[in-house]
């Protein structure tokens, strides 16, 4: 099972001053950082978790805007930072930064350079802008490899009628997600290995892609990276990387710029997950010429490409103020109190007849996968996700079905600890023994 980096000196990481990123959010001297829901707090140790009861009342004592407007519970994430349930949680100081954007009007290409050149400098990259989200961010790189600064075809895409229109993956860097890269009118070519990637470099080459999940990924064969880079370099054709889950709440700051450094044209990351900016936000960073064709490709450009994919004011700030929370936060403590939570949930499921415990430890976080022979204890992994959904507080989980670009070599429900607020590790932990020791046995 893959384990986590260790994390770096975080001395000297940060290249953007705290003030200077507040000041575009007119935040200036705000209170300080990690001040929401306990989920997030950032201390140098991590303080105990209440009692359940506690937590219950803790979560209910707030007016929940779902249940009241709509009549839609809100649940227990289990499950980590996925788009279906909402991506993140946005700490007071994120929603206090887009409640003032909203209070004026802005020029977006204006706002959309100044938070361009601040990310650039922080991706330690030649140029950067804001997209809506990773997904946003794929799709406008692919239209910026195919197009170039050609007015022509710009306004040809997702139709590209000239021969240079194919991206090549491949097949162990492959999500379902390159959907984004065929919406900008690319033709994915897969390969298996690298001696097939080089043969089938062509004139009609525009992009290769890869994954960053890879470098965690233990399969033979992968392509490394860094490979892919100096592929690309040789070929004269643009790298891409997919960056979306580089940052996780507990990463350290480097985890932004790894990626620019290490020589890719393009990255995209998503301003969601670990960075708990606005779910509707993402990074496009690399190369000035490429980033200066995406954005005459972007939202609020007419006609474009990417018109559809608009960042409001308030999404801009509130993800610049979001990163500069991720530039200071304390990833260490984080990692510690979702191990400690890990570990308070194992010791109510552990004696369970039948059931295997094992960790995960990758782009989610630390996590508990639970494991059994569906032979033996008659419950379906399947079932058992829909028994605590269907729980009195609907609870979240997924299926680690490692190994993948997403989980270990692991396969089975796994409880990740780092989206639960204080609390609710025992919430989940008591309704997972109570289904499991419910369940028919032979």
């Amino acid at each position: 099972m893959a384990l986590p980096e260790e994390h770096p000196t975080r001395a000297g990481e940060n290249p953007v001053g705290r003030r200077n990123f507040l000041r575009l959010a007119g935040l200036s001297g705000a209170a300080p950082l990690l001040t929401w829901s306990s989920s997030l707090q950032a201390s140098p140790v991590p303080k105990p978790s209440r009692k359940p009861s506690d937590a219950r009342s803790h979560e209910r004592s707030h007016d929940n805007v779902y249940e009241r407007m709509f009549g839609v519970r809100p649940l227990i994430n289990a499950a980590g930072p996925v788009t279906s349930l909402g991506g993140t949680l946005l700490s007071k100081e994120v929603t206090d930064a887009m409640a003032a954007a909203s209070r004026d009007f802005v020029d977006l290409n204006e706002l959309y350079s100044v938070a361009g050149a601040r990310l650039a400098k922080i991706l330690r990259s030649e140029a950067a802008m804001v997209t809506s989200g990773a997904s946003a961010a794929m799709t406008l790189a692919a239209a910026a490899c195919l197009a170039g600064d050609d007015k022509d075809r710009m306004a040809a895409l997702p139709q590209p009628t000239w021969p240079r229109r194919e991206t090549i993956i491949q097949r162990a860097h492959s999500t379902a997600y390159e959907q984004a890269y065929r919406d900008a009118g690319m033709n994915l070519v897969y390969v298996d290995t690298e001696e097939q990637m080089r043969a089938a470099i062509s004139d009609r080459t525009a992009m290769i892609a890869g994954l960053i999940n890879t470098e965690k990924m233990d399969l033979p064969g992968i392509i490394p990276l860094k490979q892919l880079v100096s592929i690309g370099k040789s070929a004269g054709v643009p790298v891409y990387f997919d960056a979306s889950f580089s940052v996780t709440h507990n990463s350290p700051p480097s985890s932004l710029w790894r990626y620019t450094q290490m020589g890719a044209d393009l990255v995209g990351i998503s301003g969601g997950k670990g960075l708990h900016g606005p779910q509707a936000t993402g990074i496009l960073a690399g190369r000035a010429d490429l980033i200066a064709a995406a954005r005459r490709m972007a939202s609020p450009n007419v006609p474009a490409l990417g018109r559809g994919m608009k960042v409001d004011k308030e999404g801009v700030v509130g993800l610049m103020a979001a990163i500069e929370q991720f530039l200071t936060r304390d990833a260490d403590a984080l990692y510690r109190r979702d191990r400690q939570r890990v570990d308070t949930m194992k010791k109510y499921v552990s004696d369970i007849p039948g059931v295997r415990l094992d960790y995960d430890d990758l782009y989610f976080g630390p996590g508990l996968v639970l494991m059994w022979d569906q032979a033996d204890i008659r419950l379906s992994y399947g079932d058992f996700v829909k028994q605590m959904h269907e729980s009195e507080r609907p609870i979240s989980v997924l299926v680690a079905s490692g190994p993948t670009a997403y989980f270990g070599k692991v396969n089975g429900p796994a409880l990740y600890a780092g989206y639960l607020n204080d609390g609710e590790e025992v919430i989940v932990a008591k309704r997972a023994r109570e289904i499991l020791l419910g369940a028919g046995r032979k």
